[in-house]
């Protein structure tokens, strides 16, 4: 019989491989669109929206569904499901069937899956916490796990023109087939004694009253409120400008190819694992609320500086820095939420939370596809940071974020 630390290092292992296969995707997926394809802006923001729109939609019943009796019971089959995903487009590339439509279809099924594991993924973090320390600790370690994951992930996707395409999704398919095999093993042997007790509330409402119902608690609640205002801005402007405006940055800009845009994705993610460390290093962080704003503000002078055109190693540094700055307004933003929220609100809230950040997202890169054609990448980079650096000195005026623990 596993001990609590055991439950927690399957459940590292298990997102672990689920972020591994998610690096190699957000290399793989733009680069399909601008590398093999050739498609424009504009094209290129519809298959980057396809994959996030779908947390628009779906993300609160995904969250509502989270706070059911035995919801965790559906996690190997979504990964299951998205494993799928990656066979079927390895069969359609060994064909050469690679077509707009299908890459449309692709990114639009995997963001169907996503809109409902990641607040089941998150909801069951505490259940498998153990004695790995405080609900802030876990996450930041669980948020280390994943950026780690997802480096390598991204290091393999770098590697397209030795692996090929095939070769990549393979190794995603057979990551997420390790990711769910061990979701199934913990639901097998994980006892009643490590799991809370579910939401008796929810169960006897429809799904329609439960996101209502969650969505009242967070508005109602004041530091809450304005984090999903503060995530739903990031989502937009700057997740929205980093997956359109980076890799067109990279091949119109600077002339470089699939490697040089792997690498600025790589620096991105090891900029959030050194975040992540430092965090783990430095221990609690009293208020998360006030770290999470200057994220903002920083984030909004690194895009500023991407917009002056530097050289190749400036923007190499930029972007390392971009990470980090990221992977600390993450691991806080996240962290905040589950320490603010009550536990029977836990899976709507945190489904809000993705909603205000992968739903804006689509938007954002729809945006941002349609914005270059009249400014270009570095034009819409000063943009992006102009108004984060705007809605940074609004927030000075608010203080509920300032002193939030």
């Amino acid at each position: 019989m596993l001990d609590g630390l055991g439950y927690f290092l399957r459940y590292l292992l298990a997102i672990g491989c689920a972020a591994l296969a998610m690096g190699s995707q957000i290399v793989l997926l733009p680069w399909l669109a601008v590398g093999e394809l050739h498609l424009s802006a504009s094209q290129v923001g519809w298959v980057q929206s396809a994959v996030l729109l779908p947390g628009v939609v779906l993300m609160l019943v995904g969250g509502a569904l989270a706070d059911r009796r035995g919801a965790m019971t559906f996690l190997p089959w979504l990964y299951a499901t998205v494993m799928l995903c990656h066979v079927c487009m390895l069969w359609l590339v060994a064909r050469e069937a690679l077509m707009l439509p299908v890459l449309l279809l692709y990114a639009l099924t995997l963001g169907v899956c996503q809109a409902f594991i990641q607040p089941l993924r998150d909801k069951v973090l505490p259940r498998f916490m153990g004695t790995s320390g405080s609900l802030q600790s876990s996450v930041v370690q669980v948020s280390l796990c994943v950026y780690i994951a997802q480096a390598l992930g991204v290091a393999i996707a770098g590697q397209l023109s030795r692996l090929g395409v095939a070769g990549v999704l393979a190794i995603q398919a057979s990551a997420l087939l390790v990711c769910a095999g061990v979701f199934w093993q913990l639901l097998r042997v994980s006892p009643p004694a490590t799991q809370p007790a579910d939401n008796e509330a929810v169960a006897g409402e429809s799904v329609g009253n439960a996101i209502g119902s969650g969505f009242g608690f967070v508005m109602r609640h004041r530091v809450l409120r304005h984090l999903i205002l503060l995530v739903g801005f990031n989502g937009f402007m700057h997740i929205g400008v980093f997956v359109v405006a980076l890799p067109l940055l990279a091949r119109d800009i600077y002339q470089q190819d699939a490697l040089y845009f792997s690498s600025l994705q790589l620096l991105f993610v090891v900029g959030n694992v050194t975040a992540t460390l430092a965090l783990l290093k430095r221990g609690q962080v009293e208020y998360p609320g006030r770290s999470v704003l200057f994220c903002l503000l920083y984030a909004g002078i690194i895009m500023v500086a991407i917009g002056a055109k530097p050289t190749s190693t400036g923007l190499f540094m930029l972007v390392f820095a971009w990470g980090v700055v990221a992977g600390i307004s993450s691991s806080l933003g996240k962290s905040l939420l589950q320490q603010q929220v009550e536990e029977r609100f836990r899976g709507r809230a945190l489904s809000i939370y993705q909603l205000a950040l992968f739903g804006a997202a689509p938007l954002g890169a729809l945006a941002c596809g349609y914005a270059m054609h009249y400014w270009g990448a570095l034009m819409l980079f000063k943009v992006g940071g102009g108004m984060s650096l705007v809605l940074f000195g609004l927030y000075l005026c608010s203080r509920s974020m300032w002193k939030s623990t």
